[in-house]
């Protein structure tokens, strides 16, 4: 399994995830995967986070088909983009989870919608390991069953989610108190951030002292801000951690914007920035763009969906 907990308020969204692998014993754990991805379209901005199928046995992750599943899909709003989504994981999520532990894959998806505002949906797949029965599900969840309800303001997801569920409320208020603090620009980004990495890594110690080896020690924070919220105030951003210290290196996470792969086109330019700083060091030339090959390496960039999870 793995962690996802996300917090929603007026006018932010955070989401830490755990980065653990487990085999079941097969093999040691790795702790590099991805968790998340960043879904923005014509209407609305969201996170995915998951817990249940960490990879295939190809080595794919959800977030990278995820991405492959909605790339190229541009002029679409956030529901219908997930609509999409959650077809393409019914269709090929289940012979994948009759090995996963629970037989269980979650995608808890926080979002803002313009004209709706702060919501949480979330699309569940679920295959019984005898009967192979499948269950599954698209929704949005709400506070109360009233049409328009605002959305529930904390989710968790996998083994260090259920850890995180059974905390005592005084605790899930005072997060909820730092984050609307937070919304009022009293509190960093960054102070946020680090009170959910450290959540992780206490899930992590707590599970590890049961013998459940299911969450790591690393993780990724992401956060999100309304557009509207706070005028001139960044957008949002994210941070890898390694236990409670932050890593130096901060990685593109997978990014749809409106149909386009982000996390794609930044790898190319940063190859080429690369390159420049090599052949030229911290010199004017070293920014000079070789026209051709950027087309070259752009033209290579997918730009269909594939909605096959290999």
């Amino acid at each position: 399994m793995t962690l996802v907990f996300s917090v929603h308020s007026r006018d932010s969204l955070w989401v830490v995830v755990d980065r653990r692998l487990s085999y079941g014993g097969r093999r040691p754990p790795v702790n590099d995967a991805v968790k998340i991805m960043d879904l923005e379209t014509t209407d609305g901005h969201g996170l995915l986070a998951y817990a249940g199928l960490g990879a295939t046995p190809r080595g794919t992750q959800p977030s990278e088909w995820m991405s492959a599943v909605l790339r190229g899909r541009g002029g679409m709003t956030f529901e219908q983009t997930l609509g999409v989504l959650a077809d393409a994981a019914t269709r090929e999520l289940p012979k994948y989870l009759v090995s996963v532990p629970g037989g269980s894959h979650s995608i808890v998806i926080p979002a803002f919608v313009r004209g709706i505002g702060s919501r949480l949906y979330t699309i569940d797949n679920a295959v019984h390991p005898k009967t192979r029965q499948h269950w599954y599900r698209y929704t949005s969840h709400q506070r109360t069953n009233i049409p328009g309800s605002p959305s529930v303001r904390l989710a968790f997801a996998g083994s260090g989610g259920y850890y995180l569920a059974q905390k005592d409320r005084v605790k899930r208020r005072s997060l909820l108190s730092l984050v609307k603090a937070h919304d009022c620009g009293k509190i960093s980004d960054r102070l946020i951030a680090d009170r959910l990495a450290g959540l992780n890594y206490e899930a992590h110690k707590a599970l590890e002292a049961t013998g459940d080896s299911t969450v790591g020690s690393r993780s990724i924070v992401v956060w999100r801000r309304r557009p509207d919220a706070r005028p001139g105030a960044p957008g949002g951003g994210h941070q890898f951690y390694t236990g409670v210290d932050r890593d130096r290196d901060c990685p593109a996470i997978p990014t749809i914007a409106n149909g386009m792969d982000v996390q794609a086109l930044a790898k190319i330019l940063m190859k080429e920035f690369q390159r420049g700083l090599a052949d030229h060091g911290f010199t004017p030339a070293a920014f000079n763009v070789h026209k051709d090959e950027m087309n070259r390496l752009l033209a290579g960039i997918p730009d269909q969906p594939d909605e096959r999870l290999r």
